[in-house]
């Protein structure tokens, strides 16, 4: 099995909760591991002892738990179980089968798409002021992902590696000009290198108020990136400009 296969596989209890089986004429949905119900799988509810002892077994199918529209569970069931009382009795149909449908948190059948699986699983927190200068429309991945680590100061500077306790033979000066502590706050844009390209993009962009520090980009430019204009696509000039500066940080490491 290939690794992406492994992976996809790890996401079967994540996704479980979400896969509903509509009852037909209840041969094909488990009774014990399946959803079918809302307090459901009732695996997690009845213990495996119980069922064996009713009489039940770990392949048994809906169907075979119903008699003349009546659930055949012991009546001491409802009393150690509380909750089955509550379960209605589905309507067995001998002319349609059962089927699965994809349903959200709140209980709504949706057709099921890698979109609708992606937000409902997907790990959600706190909107922050500078997303729409990282993701926007026709964004570069890779401009828009260093931006992200840039933010989140996460690029591998040498003031990164010392708090990661990594070891390293690099330099701990900055490698664009070979004066100051290599840091985030230094290479955006305290560096003299990096402060020329700052300068450029501050003139074609017209951010004559931006100072250069990361904390006046994060605040000044964010009023027009929101915007859909010409002018909020020039902004985000920083964000190719960054990956560039970056960029040549990491080639100029590599030159001894």
């Amino acid at each position: 099995m290939s690794w992406s296969w492994r992976k996809l596989l790890l996401l079967r209890p994540l996704i479980r909760e979400f896969i509903w089986s509509c009852i037909g004429d209840g041969r094909s949905t488990s009774m014990w591991f399946d959803k079918w119900c809302v307090a459901g799988p009732l695996s997690n509810i009845i213990s495996s002892r119980d069922i064996t002892r009713a009489g039940f077994n770990h392949a048994s199918k809906v169907r075979d738990c119903i008699q003349d529209s009546l659930w055949i569970w012991p009546n001491e069931w409802l009393v150690k179980y509380p909750l089955l009382n509550s379960i209605p009795i589905p309507v067995i149909s001998d002319d349609n089968s059962d089927s699965l449908e994809w349903r959200c948190k709140d209980g709504m059948g949706k057709p099921f798409s890698v979109h609708n699986v992606w937000d409902l699983i997907r790990p959600r927190d706190n909107l922050v002021s500078w997303c729409d200068l990282v993701w926007f429309h026709a964004c570069i991945p890779r401009h828009a992902f260093n931006m992200w680590l840039i933010f989140k100061q996460r690029l591998r500077t040498q003031d990164c590696l010392r708090s990661w306790e990594v070891d390293t033979d690099l330099a701990v000066v900055c490698p664009l000009c070979e004066t100051q502590p290599d840091s985030h706050e230094h290479l955006f844009f305290d560096c003299p290198f990096s402060q020329q390209v700052w300068s450029r993009v501050q003139q074609i962009a017209v951010l004559t108020g931006a100072g250069p520090s990361l904390a006046s980009i994060i605040t000044h430019p964010m009023p027009i990136a929101k915007r859909k204009s010409s002018k909020s696509c020039i902004v985000k000039l920083v964000v190719a400009a960054a990956y560039f500066i970056w960029h040549e940080h990491g080639s100029s490491q590599l030159v001894f």
